[in-house]
């Protein structure tokens, strides 16, 4: 697939509500109004990525999925409406409850995020604002043999690595995810462009998010998931067609700029250390060249797996 025609995957954000207040993520000072997504938007944008080979599709970015009255509805409409598509979905699974789950059995989630961050109750509190056992029940319920893989083709639990999660936290965490029976993932902080503090380095090469498309609750197309208030954005749904958009002068330009090794001279990208690098669809010897300078990237900062706070705190 032409990843310049087409993207890879959309992600929607049906809602910017979250019932978390992270300290490590910007969604409890947003700056824009909080919202859910209006059904006739985001019945048109499932519609719209009807029309080409789309690869995946995460109803997620800004905000809890389960914050969103009518996320389970939305879920249906995408596995009915694009069979063929993977079905992502991320949660911090608080409001993931045993009715929730049990109805996830009918919807064809390919793979379910589930982020914990920790296994310490008065650390969860501090980092998330939320109750730790709620979230540990709910996942117990969901990773129970009779279920698991119904729920989800996949299941992964997320630990977001702050620069003072100790190997001890991160071991507890990975054997808690062996006595479930999921995948753990451990990965270092994002910085939103500056606006979280993180010591992880900014990459030279292109960033994932070039060939993707992330749809704001407003209808905004926003340059990722970084761009949190859509102040890059690509367009507007309400007004333009999601092909048009993604194919559109600002996001050529963006593309363009990543694309031929100068992410460091277009802003906010200069400013992001969003370390996942973006390879696919670009000739045979750039993609050899990034994709080298991204081996050496996570080889020298280890931004995800176990790592000790001593190290991650070394990476500038």
């Amino acid at each position: 697939m032409d990843s310049r025609r087409f993207p890879r995957l959309v992600a929607i954000e049906t809602t910017n509500y979250c019932n978390a207040k992270c300290v490590f993520c910007p969604n409890d000072s947003l700056k824009r109004g909080k919202q859910h997504m209006s059904d006739d938007l985001f019945e048109s944008i499932v519609e719209q990525c009807r029309e080409f080979p789309l690869g995946a599709i995460e109803p997620f970015l800004q905000g809890e999925p389960f914050s969103d009255p009518k996320i389970l509805p939305r879920l249906e409409l995408i596995h009915r409406r694009l069979p063929q598509t993977k079905l992502r979905l991320y949660t911090n699974g608080y409001g993931l409850s045993p009715e929730r789950a049990d109805a996830l059995m009918e919807l064809g989630i390919d793979h379910l995020f589930i982020s914990l961050n920790t296994t310490d109750p008065t650390r969860y509190r501090t980092a998330m604002g939320l109750n730790l056992e709620r979230t540990l029940e709910n996942l117990r319920y969901l990773a129970d043999s009779s279920r698991r893989g119904r729920v989800a083709r996949q299941i992964t639990v997320r630990m977001l690595r702050m620069q003072d999660t100790s190997l001890e936290e991160q071991d507890r965490f990975i054997e808690l995810c062996k006595q479930l029976g999921v995948k753990h993932f451990i990965v270092g902080l994002f910085n939103y462009k500056g606006d979280i503090q993180s010591a992880l380095p900014i990459p030279g090469y292109p960033c994932e998010h070039m060939d993707r498309l992330d749809v704001l609750s407003s209808g905004l197309v926003t340059l990722c998931c970084m761009d949190q208030e859509g102040e890059f954005a690509w367009g507007d749904l309400n007004r333009e067609k999601l092909l048009d958009v993604y194919r559109g002068t600002v996001a050529r330009r963006y593309r363009q700029m990543h694309w031929s090794g100068k992410r460091g001279e277009i802003h906010p990208c200069d400013s992001c250390n969003l370390f996942w690098p973006g390879l696919k669809g670009l000739p045979l010897w750039p993609r050899a060249r990034f994709g080298a300078q991204a081996g050496l990237y996570f080889l020298r900062h280890r931004p995800t797996g176990r790592r000790s706070a001593k190290l991650a705190s070394q990476t500038k």
